[in-house]
């Protein structure tokens, strides 16, 4: 029964460090000066638009009718949906963790299987709280890049051409 509950522990540590989740440069601080900059944090992600930090549901659904580009809603309702499931899995996995440690019989032995797929289910959450993340920074690289595409350069106090030359 034990040897169950470490296999099935060892499969799912070997699943997360093997699997495909997004590279730490993808996730990591994008800044640019005169676009969008990205910043990752511990609860909540944001984005920095024009001098002002745009974090948190209420604030990022205003840029994003500001900005009023599909690509960028599209990005931006893949990364609601994914912090939404995140945090309903977190939820679940932490009660079952609980259940598993407490035990659910009679002489509150420790249930390895619910502790297990706790474990489980909080490491998922993990994975899509960082996809969440790169699909929130995509957007300020896109901005980034659509902005450069039309040779537009933008500061507070002037705008100019500029003129890629490849």
């Amino acid at each position: 029964m034990k040897w169950i509950a470490l296999l099935l522990l060892a499969i799912s540590l070997h699943t997360s460090v093997l699997g495909q989740p997004p590279s730490p440069e993808s996730v990591q601080f994008y800044y640019n000066p005169k676009g969008v900059s990205y910043i990752p944090a511990l609860s909540k992600p944001g984005l920095i638009y024009n001098g002002q930090l745009y974090n948190g549901k209420r604030r990022l659904d205003y840029l994003m009718a500001y900005l009023n580009n599909p690509q960028y809603t599209i990005y931006y309702d893949q990364y609601r949906s994914n912090r939404t499931w995140a945090g309903i899995i977190t939820v679940l996995g932490t009660a079952t963790s609980v259940v598993g440690l407490i035990g659910t019989n009679g002489s509150r032995n420790i249930n390895w299987y619910l502790l297990g797929g706790g474990l489980i289910l909080n490491g998922t959450a993990a994975v899509l709280n960082s996809i969440a993340a790169q699909q929130l920074r995509s957007i300020a690289v896109l901005m980034d890049q659509e902005q450069k595409a039309k040779g537009m350069q933008k500061s507070p106090n002037n705008i100019g051409i500029s003129i890629p030359f490849k």
